[in-house]
């Protein structure tokens, strides 16, 4: 029998947070924003791993076009140990959803002995983050009470998405109107983001003989949509446990397509009138070898079963904020369908003997990992 799972909650909690975070931009980017503005930073790095990284390059494509600067999204790893030469005009935070995970610690320490700002950005300003970051920042997100992120990770998109429109303003670098436009279309995000997860659900059961029998998923996507792809990744390989894949567009015709085999899953996410003509072909393409190809798109023009319609277009770079419902109200539904409620026995040996959260982590949210939602 299906039940409702925490995660179901999360995704229906999204749309009214985030017409309140618009609502409140100016108040709830004015930490980051001051940081960035006052002290004349330029470029921008965000050190993130997990969804808390695909959430923020959900957002990257957004900031650089506003802001004019590149923004880049290292993971803690890469920037602690390899790549952290940032120059002194280059604005360096940390994100992460629980503000406890032990590698973004690490990073924020690291920050504290170069000498610079440990500027931390989390979900839950009582955490770790709060002990050791000098700025600690929360993003909007209101509470999730579920362990595998979900309102978190289109509320942070929507944070920086925001902090771009807040700085760009007060950098000139967009005008009043430009402002007042990109706003009014991620209030249209908003509005028909319980849409598509509605239709979402309904699209799974048209689908669900090929979806619930599927060992092997890859998604695809370009610039904002190929974020989307990442975070659908990790989602559908953390809860179906099932092998998944993500690609760049025409990066996925030059090698990875070759594992292509008949009954593979792979989705297409069309979030750019640049490369739609692309994206479709590449789509036609695959059905060569496999049925189970199914194109996210807002072209109506586009009618087959395997295609599912967004509802409004809007800014392709403002895509993740109704789009990436999709992955995750089927990856619920799914989920659910499969029975996929619970880690093994052995997974969770090997969790014991490599914790990733620290020791002040909420006890009860570590048992929710235990659970079966």
């Amino acid at each position: 029998m299906e039940r409702e799972l925490l995660i179901a909650m999360m995704i229906r909690e999204v749309s009214e947070q985030g017409k309140k975070n618009i609502a409140n931009s100016a108040m709830l980017t004015s930490s980051l924003t001051d940081m960035y503005v006052n002290n004349n930073y330029q470029d921008i790095t965000i050190v993130a791993c997990g969804s808390s990284y695909n959430g923020s390059n959900c957002g990257r494509t957004f900031m650089e076009k506003i802001l004019k600067r590149k923004v880049r999204v290292l993971s803690p790893e890469n920037f602690e140990f390899y790549d952290n030469l940032i120059p002194e005009d280059e604005l360096l935070c940390v994100v992460s959803f629980s503000g406890a995970s032990t590698n973004s610690i690490s990073a924020l320490q690291k920050i504290k002995e170069m000498g610079r700002p440990a500027i931390g950005i989390t979900g839950y300003p009582e955490s770790d983050f709060r002990y050791i970051a000098d700025l600690c920042i929360e993003y909007g997100l209101n509470g999730e009470s579920e362990p595998y992120e979900t309102k978190g990770v289109t509320l942070l998109a929507l944070y920086f998405m925001l902090f771009a429109l807040e700085a760009g303003l007060r950098r000139q670098t967009i005008t009043v109107e430009e402002y007042d436009n990109y706003k009014k279309e991620m209030l249209m995000c908003m509005h028909r983001h319980d849409d598509v997860m509605n239709r979402t659900s309904d699209f799974v059961h048209k689908h669900r003989i090929p979806l619930m029998g599927m060992q092997t998923v890859t998604f695809v996507g370009s610039g904002a949509g190929y974020a989307l792809s990442l975070e659908a990744k990790l989602k559908f390989g953390e809860l179906l446990k099932i092998n998944t894949d993500a690609h760049e567009l025409e990066e996925y015709t030059h090698g990875p397509s070759i594992k292509l085999q008949p009954g593979h899953v792979v989705f297409y996410l069309d979030s750019n009138e640049k490369t739609r003509a692309r994206t479709v072909q590449i789509y036609n393409a695959s059905k060569v070898i496999t049925p189970f190809c199914f194109l996210l798109t807002p072209d109506k023009s586009i009618e087959e079963d395997t295609v599912f319609h967004l509802p409004v277009k809007v800014s392709d770079s403002l895509l993740p904020l109704y789009a990436l419902v999709f992955y995750q109200q089927m990856v619920h539904d799914l989920t659910n369908m499969r029975h996929c409620f619970a880690e093994s026995e052995l997974y969770r040996e090997f969790s014991a003997l490599i914790p990733i959260k620290s020791e002040k982590y909420n006890k009860e949210y570590v048992e929710l990992l235990k659970t079966t939602f």
